[in-house]
Formats: C-alpha cells, sequence, structure tokens
C-alpha cells in the first residue's frame, strides 16, 4: 500500500537553470522534483529512485533528449517521458517509442495542466 503522504517522482532533464528553475516552481507542489543538465546526471538519479515522469528538452549536450528517453525506458519502462521543446519537433517525438507526449517549452500552462494529469494518474488515490 502506498504511502499516503507519497507523492510522485519528477525528473527534470534540461542544460538551462532557469527553465529548471521554473519547472521546479511549477511542480513542486504536486511533484518530488529531481533535476539533471545532461544524459549522465539524469541515468544516475534514474539509477538511484524510481521516476514516474521525466520532462526532457529536446536539445541537451552529451546526448539529445531522444537518447535521454531512450536511456530512462531502458531503465524504468513506466516512466512517462515528456519530451519538451521551444523547437517545433512534435512530429518527431510522435514517431519515438520512447516518448509519451510532447509539449511546447513556452506553454506552462500546458506543462502544468499534463503534469497535474501525470500526476493523477501515475499515483493512485489513498
Amino acid at each position: 500500500m502506498p504511502d499516503a503522504g507519497a507523492r510522485p517522482h519528477l525528473l527534470i532533464v534540461d542544460d538551462g537553470p532557469d527553465m529548471v528553475r521554473l519547472l521546479e516552481t511549477v511542480a513542486s507542489p504536486t511533484w518530488d522534483v529531481h533535476a539533471a543538465g545532461d544524459l549522465t546526471t539524469a541515468v544516475e538519479i534514474a539509477t538511484q529512485r524510481p521516476l514516474h515522469v521525466a520532462i526532457v528538452d529536446f536539445m541537451l549536450p552529451g546526448g539529445g533528449g531522444f537518447s535521454v528517453a531512450r536511456r530512462l525506458k531502458s531503465l524504468q519502462p513506466d516512466c512517462k517521458v515528456v519530451m519538451f521543446s521551444a523547437a517545433p519537433v512534435g512530429h518527431q517525438a510522435a514517431d519515438s517509442p520512447d516518448v509519451d507526449q510532447f509539449v511546447m517549452k513556452g506553454d506552462l500552462r500546458v506543462i502544468r495542466r499534463v503534469l497535474d494529469d501525470l500526476a493523477g494518474r501515475v499515483m493512485p488515490e489513498g
């Protein structure tokens, strides 16, 4: 039985510290938030704790967003991967078996709505 006080785990993978802080602010009321700026750090976090959702930037140093999504799914197949980008790459994300959803980077209302929806789906009501 899950702990009634448990919160879902979210990994934010973005090399922009301002974007990470912004997403942490949006997500922290509902999520236990972890952040990584690159593929290596994201993999380290994914091997240390369960992740329910990962928001992954499309363009990352040391391995693009699709590389991160592939590694996360190989480590934690049930983790929902949300790809986000300021570039119009939704069609590429839709074609990837490792990406569950795509969100444009600039629309915080949509990102908040997606996170709220996912929190309700990944954490059963206690």
